[in-house]
């Protein structure tokens, strides 16, 4: 259990933390490369300027969490919570989206720029421009 942890400049890269409880953790310049994070628990967490590259988030609950400069290129985000999280800066080209929740997520004209058209109308719709 990583709850509530203060971690920098961790490297988990290709690690299986699914079924993990992350929420309110503080990750700071970790590289999570390619790691497994299905139905993993990062609510509340602060994931800044994080290498989240291919991850599988698949089922995860990122509700609340901060993404400022998170890079979830190529990431896989099926079925993820992302209701009232902080999207700025945060790069998610060639991430795959599918049952996604925006819910009051703030995001900027940089994170729009890195998502497809239709997400790109659906996280309009559901959050808010920084």
């Amino acid at each position: 259990d990583l709850k509530n942890r203060d971690i920098h400049n961790a490297n988990f890269s290709g690690a299986d933390l699914s079924d993990s409880n992350l929420s309110d953790t503080i990750l700071f310049n970790v590289k999570l490369r390619g790691a497994n994070l299905q139905n993993t628990n990062l609510s509340n967490a602060k994931l800044w300027d994080t290498d989240m590259y291919g991850v599988d988030l698949t089922n995860a609950n990122i509700s609340g969490a901060d993404l400022f400069y998170a890079d979830l290129r190529n990431a896989d985000l099926a079925n993820t919570n992302l209701s009232n999280v902080n999207l700025r800066h945060t790069n998610f080209d060639g991430a795959t989206f599918s049952s996604i929740d925006f819910t009051n997520a703030n995001y900027d004209v940089k994170t729009l720029d890195t998502i497809s058209k239709d997400i790109k109308s659906i996280l309009e719709m559901q959050g808010n421009l920084w």
